[in-house]
């Protein structure tokens, strides 16, 4: 069976307890509650959904013994100086080469926007974006089937501090945006995706995210958002590659309209 990895990098144990987290799994760590959740579809599209935690020193496989990734999301900021940090951007560098596919999810989203096009990230002005919100598909985003069967203002569960902005180099389709946040999710050629939002989480990941922190109202989230949606259309994607041109390097023109 083919293997699709699940990269967790949620958090060192000076963010990130997973004592916090075993109403999600025993272990409470994510990437036992990731494969314990999405196995099932990832087994409908025959993958073989593992998990590997790069904050706890868990060991990447070669990229070539890879047949898709989903990059997750991390409680760092993703420009701190974290040796594994470093060792993830090399890492990545190394499985574009192979041109097989990826989605990066919240700080893998940035990860990829600033290691590989060099987009900043600018801070969100009223602290941590946190809830289930509508974001406006752009053209580009209601033609692709990353949003195949998702309405064009779909909600998805938000949890940010920073946001992507466009840089000076082009290379990437902007396919979903919000008032003030221009990248929520993106298209960087070769079958390489990335989403500012959460498909991967529920509800209760963020009952368990805050539940130390008394500023943060669970209830702005809902169980209504397209997230399983989109990682079905990311697995369809995952094993129809004719759906994309078979080049790693980006062949999409940037896109920045807000309509």
């Amino acid at each position: 069976m083919s293997t699709l990895l699940y990269i967790s990098m949620i958090g060192e144990s000076d963010v990130y307890t997973p004592g916090d987290y075993t109403a999600l799994c025993p272990s409470g760590l994510e990437k036992d509650w990731i494969v314990s959740w999405h196995s099932p579809l990832a087994g409908r599209f025959g993958l073989n959904l593992t998990a590997r935690d790069i904050c706890r020193g868990d060991p990447l496989p070669e990229p070539d013994d890879l047949t898709a990734v989903i990059l997750g999301g991390t409680i760092h900021l993703i420009l701190e100086d974290r040796p594994w940090i470093h060792a993830l951007t090399r890492w990545l560098r190394a499985y574009r080469k192979t041109g097989k596919p990826l989605l990066g999810i919240c700080g893998g989203h940035q990860l990829i926007a600033a290691a590989f096009l060099q987009w900043p990230l600018n801070k969100h002005e009223q602290g941590i974006f946190a809830g289930t919100y509508p974001v406006h598909l752009t053209g580009a985003g209601q033609e692709h089937p990353l949003f195949r069967k998702i309405p064009e203002e779909p909600r998805f569960h938000f949890a940010n501090n920073y946001q992507v902005f466009p840089g000076a180099q082009t290379g990437a389709s902007i396919l979903a945006v919000r008032e003030g946040s221009p990248v929520l999710a993106a298209d960087w050629g070769g079958r390489w995706f990335s989403t500012q939002f959460h498909p991967e989480s529920r509800l209760e990941t963020w009952e368990c995210v805050f539940c130390n922190d008394p500023d943060q109202d669970t209830r702005a989230y809902s169980d209504e958002h397209c997230g399983e949606q989109l990682l079905e259309n990311y697995l369809n994607i995952v094993q129809h590659p004719n759906l994309f041109p078979d080049n790693h390097e980006s062949t999409h023109s940037q896109r920045r309209q807000n309509a």
